[in-house]
């Protein structure tokens, strides 16, 4: 229960630099009287302020400074909650709001707004429009329950069930409902982006493999046909070695052939010049008898023997230039024979040079191959490896997808549960037969016969005694205002009952001033002393004569230099 224990001003509306201060527990019953803009309203604007950051009024927050002082303005709010006392103190010129917990400063959050909902969700648990239906009646601040469009009717009464939680749960879980659809559409294009991902991987492995087999099928036949040259050169080289052989010997043999032709052609150029220095040693006998030299007659037997022998000479010479150019001949024959032979081996040899120098660029040829082979392999595992991956990763997602799709199916079966026709309704229709009866026990209390109902969308039906049909409007001020009375008194019967909205502050301004007749106020009077022990009512009224005697404590305001004070 929320019990307010006083509540302290100054320089708030009329109030000056002098706090007034009021405690709000001491009595069961209080009349605040006063005249006309003393401030006997201006404590019930204290409260609300203190509580909510506003006025029971539709007041500026400029205009609740003292307009004399026109600065520190404060007020401070002091109650009971959860076995916890707190103090509420907050100011204007300079802005002030703090919250105390039994002495001790709550450290507030960076938001003004985020202190404020600390306070009445945490603490006060009553929020400003609760307040105004279970705390304040008021001429000229209340705004009567049945006035109240029907979302703001289900708001108080929520509140007051205390099953506003529902709505922040109902809350919660379309943020969370928001969220995991907003998860699972991600899951989905995840999903799709990964599975677009495995078909391209596929197409592009399938395309590799297909590429990679006709590379390597080429390949294999390039090696095939490389190392078929390979073998063909291998088999050509020792046919070639073999055409080799001999090759020595016929060289060796030209040699010899050279040599000798060369020897009997030297040995023929000398027998030649000595045949003709013969020949014409012959031919100077035959033309001459005298020496030219001597110039000694010649004798001709000498001439004759000398002829002779030189013919002798000359023949043989003859004969041996004769078999010289056969000899000649004879090597020279065997030298070009020979040649045609060397010719032939000069030839294999090349084809020899020819073929040892492809060897090398056979067998380097092979090796490319074979790395090209064994490179068109690696590509392939590493694609079935980026393959695995991706297929892990899609696990992951769709498991990923399948876990929100559960937390959808909750969060969808809560949202269900939390809506405003799910377990909300069946609390408040639980609730219904015990307000409706509280309402029409208040009405009867207070000598008005009427039958009062709220339905399940909180939309009032009034019947007479007589069973005829009434609408709210239809009744007079004075009856209207037992109505208001009656729902009043029923949340704070029925906020009793929860323990969430109770309060011991009841504050009724102005109210039987204008509606109620005598005997309404006696009626009235009488429901208040049957009220809880803990309730503490505040009666603002300028009925002073009818009503002082029926109050146990009495505050009297008046105005001194212009300032409000509570007259003792």
């Amino acid at each position: 229960m929320l019990v307010f224990k006083s509540v302290k001003y100054q320089n708030f509306l009329a109030a000056g630099n002098a706090p007034i201060e009021i405690d709000l527990s001491a009595h069961p019953t209080t009349l605040i009287v006063g005249k006309n803009g003393t401030g006997k309203s201006t404590m019930a604007e204290a409260i609300c302020f203190a509580a909510f950051g506003r006025p029971l009024r539709n007041i500026s927050k400029p205009k609740l400074i003292n307009s004399i002082n026109q600065h520190d303005c404060l007020v401070e709010l002091t109650f009971v909650a959860q076995n916890t006392t707190y103090l509420i103190r907050r100011g204007i010129k300079p802005n002030v709001f703090e919250i105390y917990a039994d002495g001790t400063l709550i450290p507030s959050p960076a938001s003004v707004a985020d202190y404020q909902t600390i306070l009445e969700q945490q603490i006060l648990k009553l929020n400003y429009k609760s307040f105004m239906q279970v705390v304040v009646l008021g001429s000229a601040s209340y705004v009567p329950f049945m006035r109240l469009n029907s979302s703001t009717r289900r708001e108080i009464i929520e509140d007051i069930l205390d099953i506003e939680v529902f709505s922040s749960m109902n809350a919660l879980a379309r943020e969370d409902g928001q969220e995991v659809k907003s998860e699972t559409e991600k899951a989905q294009q995840a999903q799709h982006l990964v599975t677009e991902q495995v078909k391209m991987a596929q197409q592009f492995t399938d395309h590799m493999n297909d590429h990679r087999k006709q590379a390597m099928a080429n390949l294999s036949i390039t090696l095939t046909q490389t190392t078929a040259a390979l073998q063909k050169a291998t088999s050509e080289k020792q046919q070639v070695e073999l055409s080799l052989e001999g090759a020595d010997e016929v060289q060796a043999a030209f040699d010899v052939a050279h040599t000798k032709a060369d020897d009997y052609d030297r040995t023929l150029t000398a027998i030649e010049t000595r045949e003709r220095k013969i020949r014409k040693e012959r031919q100077f006998y035959a033309e001459h008898d005298t020496c030219p030299t001597c110039e000694q007659q010649i004798d001709s037997t000498f001439k004759q023997e000398r002829d002779a022998s030189l013919l002798v000479k000359e023949t043989e010479a003859a004969g041996a230039i004769i078999k010289c150019k056969a000899l000649v001949q004879k090597y020279q024959a065997r030298i070009g024979h020979y040649q045609e032979r060397l010719d032939g081996y000069h030839d294999i040899k090349k084809k020899m040079s020819y073929l040892e120098a492809q060897f090398p660029l056979l067998e380097k040829r092979i090796r490319e191959i074979e790395h090209e082979i064994a490179a068109h392999k690696s590509p392939q595992v590493h694609a079935e490896v980026d393959l695995q991956k991706l297929d892990r990763q899609l696990e992951d997602i769709q498991a990923k997808y399948e876990k929100l799709m559960k937390q959808k199916v909750i969060i969808d079966a809560a949202s269900v549960l939390l809506r405003d026709n799910g377990i909300k309704t069946r609390i408040i229709r639980h609730y219904l037969p015990i307000i409706n009866r509280t309402i029409n026990h208040y009405l009867n209390a207070m000598d008005f016969p009427v039958l009062f109902t709220l339905d399940e969308e909180f939309v009032e039906h009034l019947k007479s005694r007589y069973r005829d049909d009434f609408a709210y409007d239809s009744f007079s001020e004075g009856e209207k205002k037992r109505i208001d009375l009656a729902l009043l008194l029923t949340w704070r019967a029925v906020a009793a009952l929860k323990n969430s909205a109770a309060t011991n502050l009841l504050i009724l301004d102005e109210v039987f001033d204008s509606s109620l007749d005598v005997a309404g106020t006696d009626e009235f009077m009488k429901i208040i002393a049957g009220l809880e022990k803990e309730t503490n009512v505040f009666v603002i009224s300028h009925k002073t004569d009818q009503l002082i005697d029926k109050f146990s404590h009495v505050v009297t305001f008046e105005k001194s230099r212009g300032f409000s004070q509570i007259k003792v």
